[in-house]
């Protein structure tokens, strides 16, 4: 018998994103695995809820709770009908533990905390596929990450013409 593995996915709402999200349930997890998933929120927290969740993120919120359209609301998740379903797959088909932890601020900097705290044996991530110009000047999120944890992590770029 294995040892648990906690395995964080980084997830917004980008197509590259859903995509990590699909080819990581199909490639990567087994029977048992840990699925955290990663939110970034750019927009910072209002009121009270700075101050209860700003600097740390939110609890590690269970997948039972992130299927109730309040709670998503309350956490700012706007998952779509093809996310939920590739969730539902990862309970239900691959029998993993899935749970997501929110954070607001800046992406690069929320998802190498993430990796340290939670602690996480891998994080997998989507690639924006940003030309050079876009990241020279935008950044890239995932190349910051990949340099900046101390854990393996897995870019999974979007199928492109071959």
């Amino acid at each position: 018998m294995s040892a648990d593995r906690y395995f964080g996915l980084a997830l917004d709402a980008s197509p590259s994103s859903k995509y990590a999200l699909k080819w990581a349930i199909d490639n990567v997890f087994k029977e048992g695995d840990h699925l955290i998933l990663v939110v970034v929120h750019r927009e910072v927290l209002e009121g009270g809820q700075v101050h209860l969740w700003g600097k740390s993120g939110s609890p590690l919120v269970p997948y039972a709770s992130l299927i109730d359209p309040s709670i998503q609301k309350a956490y700012q998740l706007k998952w779509d009908e093809e996310v939920l379903q590739y969730l539902e797959e990862a309970v239900t088909v691959k029998k993993l533990t899935v749970v997501a932890k929110v954070y607001w601020g800046d992406a690069k900097e929320k998802i190498c905390a993430a990796v340290v705290e939670i602690p996480l044996d891998g994080l997998i991530m989507g690639s924006r596929g940003f030309g050079t110009f876009k990241r020279t000047l935008l950044g890239s999120v995932s190349n910051y990450v990949v340099n900046n944890v101390p854990c393996p992590v897995t870019v999974v770029k979007l199928p492109g013409p071959l």
